[in-house]
């Protein structure tokens, strides 16, 4: 009896073989957005056995006994097609779903500028309004320069109902159109030598009761390849082996295609190719002339070969295959290149590792550049495990900087066990997980493993064989197998063909191909997969890519060359489930949390929306998953709202950092504690096979200081603010605090300390200080601060004293910081700074001296010498620890004037001095000429008495 389901199996496998006809459809664009009433549908049946068309009534096709036929209908919803055959088995119906939308008119854009161009800061971008129904040939090809006659004149309509494009690159930055007079707008857009990707999105703007849909563009500039030369050899996998796919972790549209006849390269997604071949070097060339390899691991710099257990590097300039000193030459058992691009997680001063390499007993990990100045090994061990343990597989983890591996402990005379094990490159430590004890020893499947971990708060993972998918969600809180309806795991379903590869989207598509090409489909989070119609023959060489559009493509390599054909996942999903008793728990699903990234300052607070709408009595809710939830403080309200048998239930989310570093014992261990990255995650409680997702559903916050956020002082207005107007100036050794032998003179760098803030000797004086990020403005700054005069000058003070800003006891000033010999630099900030307005045991001591501290609210300002107009450099320093995790500090420059000399004043001195001389030189003069004639009266007296 065990022989009779494999026979059976057998049996429809050969039927499946012998059946040669499949059929598929598209239309013009290849755009899932264009199935509308609007647009034609284009059917293709490939097969000998092809009698007609089989359609409904309320669609009409141009022939219906021709295999290549155009569809269009009058009608929205599923509509029922399929080829009608000779052969006694039916080709299966597909429920085409067309939609009554308005969005049938789509954007167009071109980027006219050479190869030549030396202009590499920026693009110029064309566009313009086609109809798809309507588009010339080189608009439909996306070669065409200028709009042709139709496209113009939609394009004008729009433009005088007051439609205009606007384009937002990847950074957020947005770029407005300008109408020209041929009939298109332009905008100028940073530019990149090699790859540009933009969102284009219009007005709400009509014409004929249709709209513009928002799309998004790419366009590619490959320098071109270098032709291959004579001693240069093919990289083919091993004979019989499915194709395999490799692309760039962060540069999605630079792939490797890997197959037993060679090597295909592309720089631009795959539109064009070529073959992709190695200088051997110093290496023999294999017997079969060619070399015959395992794996391949795409750097930014080169590309890593796995050939017969050994790394070989091939480098982009001299295409070398070459054995490096960095590289093993051994035990190598598998790698693994990061799926994700970790660019966008917010983690400062570290680069996160994007290859995974594992031999022996050792597990390594290497950056996503070969050649990197500041590392002294490419790879760099992470684990090191006893000979008993081996490596079945290893992935990056749901967070960026984890990673984790699975592995297998033997021991002899006991049966093995595998345990997964996961690492955090930013606090390196190893913890095993539960995963692999869910399930019964008998219910384990055998290798070689796959594993991939999927976008998350919570760690979840996907591994397979070839038969089978095992899952663990939200750290291991729900696992279970990934299975077909009415089959016992997926292999089965497919008529004994091994699993070949899982595609995961940003949307939560899964899509798991089989060897003979049958495709199965479910959303990530259920334990169901679905079986979608056959697309391509089974003995097809196809293979599965998602480029940067999030768009599925299928790879065929032919005897004639690769073919590259758009999947229509949707369209064929919803087909598939048609009928069917999969259904979506809400009705739609919608969030604010749409950026990769956020950063979170000290007292900072963001708000987040989340909406869900589900019919009456599914108990929907919103989760909102995170990890290191400790660092935010995150507030949940919520309103619900019923109509009509539908529920609305609108969440805020309000995050937040609260924590007190007023009083910390020691503030820089608090401020460590309480920084790192948090990712928080918004998905429904319950979700389903046909539910449709937003893509973005995870964001990182990080909780510290903002990458480029710094301070400037900003220039009042009406003051004057000179430049290059003073090379140096004198500073007395009268007005320093530091007692110096004589005057110094300090050079004035006007790079480093702006312009001159000119003002007058008798106006009080209060910087105005601004926050930036970067070169964006992001606030006032009110927060208390310090100012000194980085040169030493103290000829300046402050017209507020400590009881008239109404301490509570005496503050600090700068008198009181400077003790130990610390600079003034280092003396007082937030992390001694105290302040005088809170109670305090004991006197209130001296009140009556300068209030030090100066606020943007505050009635404390500076006032400077009345003695001599003079220059000061400022120093500014934000003092409040409840601010800023940032050391915010900037430079500033005031010079006072009105201080007027009288002309004559230094001749006027100059005379009272020599006047004063001349007196008393006559007057000393007297003085002795009245001795001198005193002495001789009283010795003539005294000579006439003898």
């Amino acid at each position: 009896m065990r022989g009779l389901p494999l026979f059976l199996a057998f049996l429809v496998l050969l039927k499946i073989e012998l059946i040669f006809g499949v059929w598929r459809y598209n239309n013009i664009l290849e755009d899932e957005n264009l199935f509308t009433l609007q647009n034609a549908v284009f059917l293709k049946y490939d097969g000998s056995d092809f009698v007609e068309w089989e359609y409904p009534e309320c669609c009409n096709v141009n022939n219906k006994s021709s295999p290549n036929a155009i569809m269009k209908c009058t009608s929205p919803g599923f509509q029922m097609v399929k080829p009608l055959v000779s052969s006694p088995e039916e080709e299966e119906a597909r429920y085409l779903f067309i939609s009554d939308s308005f969005f049938s008119f789509i954007w167009y854009a071109v980027v006219p500028i050479d190869r030549g161009s030396a202009e590499t800061s920026s693009k110029k971008v064309r566009m313009w309004i086609i109809d798809p129904e309507q588009a010339d040939s080189a608009e439909i090809n996306n070669t065409a320069l200028v709009p042709s006659t139709q496209s113009r004149y939609i394009t004008k309509h729009f433009y005088n109902n007051g439609q205009y494009p606007v384009i937002k690159l990847k950074s957020k930055q947005t770029h407005l159109g300008h109408f020209q007079k041929d009939g298109y707008w332009e905008a100028v857009i940073p530019g990149d030598e090699r790859f540009n990707d933009f969102h284009i999105y219009g007005q709400p703007i009509s014409f004929q009761h249709r709209f513009v849909i928002d799309g998004q563009h790419t366009f590619y500039w490959p320098e071109p390849a270098e032709p291959n030369g004579e001693r240069e050899v093919s990289l083919r996998l091993a004979p019989g082996s499915p194709l395999s796919v490799v692309w760039g972790t962060c540069e999605l549209y630079r792939g490797l295609l890997l197959s037993d006849t060679g090597t295909l390269i592309t720089k631009n997604a795959f539109l064009t190719s070529e073959e992709l071949k190695v200088d051997p070097g110093t290496l023999p060339v294999p017997p079969g002339g060619y070399f015959t390899v395992d794996q391949a691991a795409l750097l930014e710099d080169g590309i890593i070969f796995r050939i017969d257990g050994a790394l070989y590097w091939r480098d982009n300039q001299d295409r070398v295959l070459t054995e490096h000193p960095q590289l093993p030459t051994s035990g190598v058992m598998g790698l693994y290149q990061r799926t994700c691009c970790a660019s966008n997680y917010p983690v400062q001063d570290v680069e996160l590792s994007s290859l995974i390499v594992w031999k022996d007993n050792l597990l390594l990990v290497g950056p996503k550049k070969f050649k990197n100045p500041g590392r002294e090994n490419f790879l760099k061990i992470v684990l090191k495990v006893p000979p008993r343990v081996t490596y079945l597989t290893a992935s990056f983890g749901s967070h960026p900087a984890s990673l984790a591996t699975l592995v297998m402990y033997s021991v002899p005379g006991a049966i093995s066990r595998n345990f997964l094990t996961s690492y955090n490159e930013l606090v390196p430590s190893w913890i095993t997980s539960t995963f692999m004890t869910k399930f019964k020893l008998k219910d384990i499947p055998k290798g070689p493993f796959e594993m991939r971990f999927l976008e998350s708060a919570d760690a979840s993972l996907l591994l397979w064989n070839k038969d089978t998918i095992l899952y663990s969600f939200h750290n291991d809180n729900e696992w279970g197998e990934i299975r077909p309806f009415n089959a016992s795991h997926l292999s089965a379903a497919a008529f004994g063909s091994k699993i070949h590869q899982v595609a995961l989207d940003h949307s939560w598509n899964m899509l798991v191909k089989m060897e003979n090409n049958i495709l199965f489909y479910c959303k990530v989070g259920m334990h169901e997969v679905v079986r979608l119609h056959k697309w391509m023959e089974p003995d097809s060489r196809m293979v599965l890519y998602l480029n940067q559009k999030e768009q599925i493509n299928m790879l065929t390599l032919t005897p004639e060359g690769l073919h590259v054909q758009k999947y229509p996942m949707l369209m064929e999903t919803k087909s598939a489930m048609k009928g069917s008793y999969h259904d979506c728990p809400f009705i739609s699903f919608e969030h604010s949390m749409n950026t990769i990234s956020y950063n979170m300052d000290k007292g900072d607070q963001m708000v987040l929306w989340a909406q869900i709408v589900y019919p009456e009595g599914k108990g929907v809710h919103v989760k909102f998953l995170s990890n290191n939830a400790d660092l935010l403080h995150i507030e949940q309200k919520s309103h619900f709202e019923g109509v009509n048998s539908v529920d609305t239930v609108n969440t805020t989310f309000i995050i937040s950092q609260k924590v007190d570093y007023s009083d910390a014992t020691s503030y820089t261990h608090l401020t460590k504690e309480t920084s790192g990255i948090v990712t928080l995650e918004l998905v429904p409680n319950q979700i389903g096979n046909t539910c449709n997702l937003p893509m973005s559903r995870i964001s990182h916050f990080n909780v510290g200081c903002p990458p480029n956020r710094h301070i400037r002082v900003a220039r009042p207005w009406g003051m004057p603010c000179e430049m290059h107007s003073l090379t140096n100036y004198t500073i007395l050794r009268s007005v320093l605090r530091d007692p110096q032998q004589g005057d110094i003179v300090v050079h004035y760098d006007w790079e480093k300390f702006g312009c001159l803030l000119k003002t007058h000797y008798k106006n009080p004086f209060l910087p105005s200080i601004d926050l930036y990020d970067g070169d964006n403005y992001v606030r006032n700054v009110d927060a208390n601060f310090i100012v000194w005069d980085r040169f030493g000058r103290k000829d300046y003070s402050f017209n507020a004293t400590m009881r008239q800003v109404a301490c509570l006891h005496e503050s600090q000033t700068w008198f009181s910081m400077l003790t130990g010999g610390k600079s003034l630099e280092e003396a007082w900030g937030p992390e001694n700074y105290r302040t005088c307005f809170k109670v305090s045991p004991g006197k209130l001591e001296n009140l009556d001296q300068p209030y030090e501290i100066m606020n943007r609210s505050s009635k404390n300002f500076l006032t400077f010498s009345q003695v001599d107009s003079a220059t000061y450099v400022f120093n500014v320093k934000i003092l409040d620890p409840n601010y800023s995790f940032c050391d915010l500090h900037a430079v500033f420059a005031v010079q006072t004037y009105g201080i007027t000399i009288p002309k004559y004043q230094h001749l006027t001195t100059y005379v009272a001095i020599v006047f004063t001389i001349f007196s008393l030189c006559i007057l000393g003069y007297s003085y002795c000429r009245y001795v001198t004639i005193f002495r001789n009266l009283l010795a003539t007296k005294r000579h006439k008495y003898e």
